[in-house]
């Protein structure tokens, strides 16, 4: 059977979005294996912006700037005839600056009711998250407030929400959320009436 060659194979990436990556895989064995790639996940391979396979043949997969859609594992697989095949499993990670959405950015609320405003987020690695009033000051878990962070599908999204307790006048105005990781940093902000 084929045995794939890990010091001349890939192992796993980090690379930054927009970058190319190289993804090798050497195999031996009598007669020689074929190799061919596909996605752990049996999504497509995006091999270009404009061609996209389910399998890729070669040696070499290589990926042209490569978008957080293209995270994931990636296994070589190596066959020659002789059973059984092997395959190689290679992790790419993309890591990107946090983005911000947010679904309502004004929120009115009535005296004596609870409201939960919410921003979503993209980041690569995950981003640390927080909120903030107008004068910068950072709310922190009390009776009054709940932050929570609840993680997405893919990894690199979740949504994080900020729960406030029978809405007082003093309560009213805006609310800033924060994501920040070592690729930088986003905020959004949420008006409470």
């Amino acid at each position: 059977p084929p045995n794939i060659d890990d010091s001349v194979s890939s192992s796993d990436v980090i690379v930054r979005e927009g970058a190319n990556v190289t993804l090798r895989c050497k195999a031996t064995g009598s007669p020689p294996p074929s190799i061919k790639w596909k996605r752990d996940d049996n999504t497509k391979i995006a091999i270009t912006r404009n061609n996209s396979v389910l399998e890729w043949e070669g040696d070499v997969l290589t990926l042209s700037r490569v978008s957080r859609y293209d995270m994931g594992a990636y296994l070589c697989i190596a066959t020659n005839g002789v059973p059984p095949s092997v395959s190689k499993r290679i992790k790419v990670s993309v890591d990107f600056p946090p983005m911000l959405w947010i679904p309502h950015q004004l929120v009115g609320i009535p005296v004596g009711y609870n409201v939960t405003l919410e921003c979503n987020i993209e980041a690569h690695p995950t981003s640390l998250n927080y909120w903030t009033r107008e004068n910068d000051q950072m709310i922190h878990d009390s009776q009054k407030y709940k932050t929570e962070t609840v993680p997405g599908n893919p990894s690199y999204k979740s949504v994080m929400r900020l729960h406030i307790g029978e809405v007082q006048h003093s309560d009213y105005g805006i609310y800033k959320c924060i994501a920040k990781n070592p690729r930088g940093e986003t905020d959004g902000s949420i008006r409470l009436y």
